[in-house]
This record gives structure tokens, C-alpha cells and sequence, in this order.
């Protein structure tokens, strides 16, 4: 069973609308349970410290009128002798009235000023006025037989509270929608990023490379980046492979057709020989074919191990040297044909590349018996020249190809561009797939132009950290 999935928007949108809303239930808890008695141990303290006060330093009225102004209490002193208790009370309550604290209910009984004669400690006491809606709490204590009151009108915290928790209900329950909004069209503009990263994803998944252009300033930006990236690589990635996959179908064909020709060739003469119609070259045409397909082996290993691209083995080695090796072993071949090689001296020996001397010797085997294959004027053209970076070499010779002809197809294996020149040196289209190869394995380029029916052969092999 598929499990049901809920969108970031509305989960992130519920998860902050709960914890304001746990929030605003913990400070209505706080403001009916625990302030009112927070409010009231404050006003306790605050008459105890003034009463500490008085009794450190029994003060003179103007000093007990300065504590009281700074404290914001009420300080009355009574004398305890020669007084009655009803007189007593009476004078505290017309003190307060002269305080401008007007009291409904209060009454400082015998039992209370019996208790602060007889210790030294001072006594808390909460008149609550009833209608008013408010209590005066009060510390008492008697100094050298005078009476010392300090009190503070404290209102009824509780019922406050539970007004204010009214009109905070009221008022934070519109306030509490308005922020669920907000939050939710905050949260959207953050997840809509994402919904678009899940529909790129899902289309990179149906191998459709999309990119998104929508590229936020923060992290999810930066993973947008990172999916672009990736649908580019992957989109390279595909194309190569498809490319790969043509090629090695093209090269499946054009293998099979280059075995099959000296394969039938082998076979009809092998027929005639047994049919005894041999008349005297069905062997030399048999064993013609069967050299042409251990070429065609011998061209398909060395190309398949350039393609495994196994470890090659560099040696500071002189290009010039191996260059005339190389005309060295196919002088004869030229000679036999009429060829004439014309190349420019170098004023200078060239310097030194760190190449595989095998592979470099098979490159220059490669690309002048090319030449001599398929030139059309008997002259085969080489130059070279040194850079700051580089060293390039240049073979070109007259070729047959139209001027619209795609240079790129040579590069292709088995691919035969035009017809040998030379009946003795026919190709399997191997040689350039080959020279291609080993120069990309070495680091090394090598390009090929067409500039009116000249074919030129630019090879570029790069100094020391000078790699392409």
C-alpha cells in the first residue's frame, strides 16, 4: 500500500501553527496560575525590604517619606502607649485616609499587636477590601514601643488575569490567523522552488535533461545548481553513450563487411582450387586475403588496446628522429610509386617530448602511409614548427575529396574516405582511428582540414605541463 505522502508547505505550515498556538496556551496558564502569585510575592518582598530597611536605621519622618516616595508604599507609624485598641485602629485608619488610602476593611486586632510586642519579628497581613476588587497587604512591626506599618494596594491579580486572558484571546486568535498566513505564503515561497526541483527531477528520471531557471538565493538554490549540473553531465553522459553505442553498431558493420570480402574471396577461390580451375594465382589470391585479414586482426587489437586506454610509458624522445625512421622503412614503398616527400628543414633540432616512442612511431606509420595511399599528384608535403608550447607537424598531400567532403568522418573506424591510390596498399580505415586514439592518450591533438583538394594533417604535441 502506497503511503500517503502531504506536501512541505502544509506540514511546515501545521507544525509552526501548533507551536504558536502550545505557546499562546502556555502564556494564558501562566497569566491565571502562576502571575497572580508572582504579582504578590513581589508586593511581599518589596514591603519586607522597607521594613528591613526601617528597622537597620529607624528613620526620621522625612527620611520614611523618601523611602516611601521611593518605594511606592505607605508608611504610617503609630505610638502604642496610652491608647485604646479602638483608638489606635481609628488613628492607623485616618493616617491612611491622609495617605489618600481609603480602606473598608481594616482592623488591627489585639492579638496581632499582643504577637509583635512580644518578639521582635515583623507580621504580614492581607486585608482584602471586598467590592473594591483590590487588598492592602502590610507588614507590621513595633520599634521602641512604636507601632511601624508598610503597606501596598495590590489589585485582585486573578480576575485581572482573566480579563486580560479575554481580550488576549480575542486578540491573538486574529493575530494567531494573520501569522498562519503569513507563514504559509512564507513557507510557500520557499517550497515552490522545490515543487520545480521534483519536476525537473522527474523529467531527468524519463531521461528528459531539463534545468530549472528558478534559482533562489539560499541553499536551494545551490541544489538547483547542483541539478543542472547533473542534468548537463547526464545529458553529455547520454549523448556520448548514444553516440558510442552508433559508432560501435557502424563499426559492428563495417567490420563484418571487412572480413566478409577477403572471407568470400578466400572461399570462391579455395572452390576453384577444388573444382581444378586453378590456373596458377588461386593460391597467391588466397594467400593475399588471408594477410589482408590478419592485417585487419593485427589493426583491431592495437585499436581495441588504445581503446581500453591501458598505461603508456613516457620517455623524453626527439620527434625528428622518429619521423625519419619512419620514411626510412617506407622510402621503398614511395620509391616504388613515384612519390616525392617534400619537407622544410628545421633551423633548429626541436626540442624534447615525453611520449611512448612504439606509439608515436606507429602515429607517424599511420598518417604517411595515409598519404601515400591517396595522393593524387605524387607528392607528399611536411613541415614543422616549434611554439612556446608546442610542436607541430604538418603532412598534406592532394586528395579527390569534394570541397563540401566532412573531415570529421575520417576519424571514424573502418571508415575508407576514398579509393587507395596504391593497389599494394589498401586500407581497413583503422589508421587515422588509431592515430586519433593514441594522440588523446598522450594529451596530444591532432585536426584535419580540407583547403582546395589539399587534405592537411596538423598534429600538435604538447611540451612538458603544456598538456590541452
Amino acid at each position: 500500500m502506497k503511503k500517503k505522502t502531504r506536501k512541505i508547505s502544509t506540514t511546515l505550515t501545521l507544525t509552526f501553527s501548533l507551536i504558536i498556538i502550545g505557546s499562546f496556551i502556555v502564556m494564558f496558564v501562566l497569566n491565571s496560575l502562576i502571575v497572580p502569585h508572582y504579582y504578590f510575592s513581589k508586593m511581599e518582598h518589596k514591603i519586607a525590604s522597607v521594613m528591613t530597611d526601617i528597622q537597620q536605621n529607624v528613620k526620621s519622618e522625612q527620611q520614611l517619606a523618601e523611602l516611601e516616595e521611593n518605594n511606592q508604599v505607605t508608611i504610617i507609624t503609630q505610638p502604642l502607649e496610652g491608647t485604646s485598641l479602638d483608638d489606635f485602629n481609628e488613628a492607623l485608619n485616618l493616617a491612611l485616609n491622609r495617605k489618600k488610602v481609603a480602606l473598608n476593611r481594616f482592623w488591627i486586632t489585639q492579638e496581632t499587636l499582643d504577637q509583635l510586642q512580644k518578639t521582635s519579628h515583623s507580621v504580614q497581613r492581607n486585608f482584602d477590601q471586598g467590592k473594591q476588587k483590590s487588598s492592602f497587604l502590610v507588614e507590621m512591626r513595633v520599634i521602641n514601643d512604636t507601632f511601624y506599618l508598610v503597606g501596598v494596594s495590590t489589585v485582585n491579580f486573578s480576575e485581572t488575569a482573566s480579563l486580560i486572558n479575554s481580550f488576549n484571546f480575542v486578540s491573538l486568535s486574529i493575530t494567531l490567523l494573520l501569522i498562519i498566513v503569513l507563514i504559509y505564503l512564507s513557507i510557500r515561497k520557499i517550497t515552490d522552488p522545490l515543487v520545480n526541483l521534483k519536476k525537473v527531477a522527474e523529467e531527468i528520471t524519463t531521461l528528459t535533461f531539463v534545468t530549472t531557471d528558478d534559482i533562489p538565493a539560499n541553499e536551494i538554490g545551490e541544489l538547483a545548481l547542483s541539478i543542472n549540473k547533473m542534468s548537463y553531465a547526464l545529458a553529455t553522459y547520454q549523448k556520448n553513450l548514444l553516440a558510442k553505442n552508433e559508432q560501435l553498431k557502424q563499426f559492428t558493420a563495417d567490420l563484418t563487411h571487412e572480413l566478409k570480402t577477403p572471407i568470400a574471396l578466400i572461399k570462391a577461390y579455395g572452390s576453384g582450387i577444388e573444382d581444378d580451375l586453378d590456373d596458377g594465382t588461386y593460391l597467391t589470391v588466397i594467400l593475399q586475403q588471408t594477410q589482408r585479414l590478419n592485417d585487419i586482426v593485427d589493426q583491431m587489437l592495437d585499436y581495441a588496446k588504445l581503446e581500453q586506454q591501458q598505461p603508456i610509458h613516457k620517455v623524453p624522445l626527439q620527434l625528428s628522429d622518429i619521423w625519419h625512421q619512419t620514411v626510412t622503412e617506407l622510402r621503398p614503398t614511395m620509391e616504388n610509386e613515384d612519390l616525392l616527400l617534400l619537407e622544410a628543414d628545421t633551423d633548429l633540432p626541436l626540442s624534447l617530448i615525453d611520449a611512448d616512442p612504439i606509439l608515436l612511431k606507429r602515429v607517424f606509420d599511420n598518417v604517411l602511409t595515409n598519404s601515400i595511399k591517396y595522393t593524387t599528384d605524387k607528392e607528399i608535403q611536411v613541415s614543422w614548427r616549434e611554439t612556446e608550447d608546442s610542436i607541430e607537424f604538418t603532412i598534406s598531400n592532394q586528395t579527390s575529396l569534394p570541397s563540401d567532403f566532412d573531415v570529421s568522418k575520417l576519424w571514424e573506424a573502418f571508415y575508407v574516405h576514398e579509393k587507395s591510390r596504391n593497389k599494394n596498399l589498401s586500407g581497413t580505415g583503422l589508421g587515422l582511428s588509431i592515430v586519433q586514439s593514441i594522440m588523446n592518450e598522450h594529451g596530444f591533438t591532432v585536426e584535419a582540414r580540407l583547403v582546395h583538394k589539399t587534405l592537411i594533417f596538423v598534429l600538435h604535441f604538447y611540451k612538458v605541463g603544456e598538456q590541452a
